[in-house]
């Protein structure tokens, strides 16, 4: 199934998910067609349970093998500590920043950045390491940025 759905990505890719999830429904449709005939089968009743058990495994259950993949492979449950990879914590941090740079700009500059703040500082508590290091610059940048936002708001 991962093979299938990431290649060589750790994560799923959308190019490979949304045909296995298309092909999937079709067969899945097929499937209900194919049931909705079974009491049409000719013959005695082990060769239509016979035949309604194929429909099901062999149409019906790859949606739902790729479906229960797709669910079961996300272990962050709740209280517990999110597992980012790399790359998505230099996307998070970036984006931090870059809000931080352009709510610095806007009338309600003090409660965004006080928000941002916050979430930065969320951040830098999930992580370890270099990545932390990443993230406790970020957080008081825009600590830096906040309280420049309070010395201009008071100033006026």
């Amino acid at each position: 199934m991962r093979w299938l759905l990431c290649g060589s990505s750790p994560t799923p890719v959308a190019r490979r998910v949304v045909p296995a999830i298309l092909a999937s429904l079709v067969l899945a449709l097929f499937g209900t067609v194919f049931i909705i005939w079974a009491p049409n089968v000719p013959g005695p009743g082990w060769i239509r349970g016979a035949y309604v058990l194929f429909v099901v495994v062999a149409l019906k259950l790859p949606l739902i093998a790729i479906l229960w993949w797709l669910i079961a492979r996300n272990h962050d449950w709740p209280h517990s500590q999110p597992k980012w990879l790399p790359p998505e914590q230099a996307e998070i941090l970036a984006y931090l920043e870059s809000e931080a740079n352009r709510a610095a700009l806007l009338p309600d500059a003090v409660e965004r950045l006080g928000y941002l703040s916050q979430e930065a500082w969320h951040v830098a508590d999930r992580l370890e390491g270099d990545a932390k290091v990443d993230a406790l610059t970020v957080a008081l940048r825009i600590d830096l940025v906040c309280e420049r936002a309070r010395r201009e708001r008071s100033e006026r």
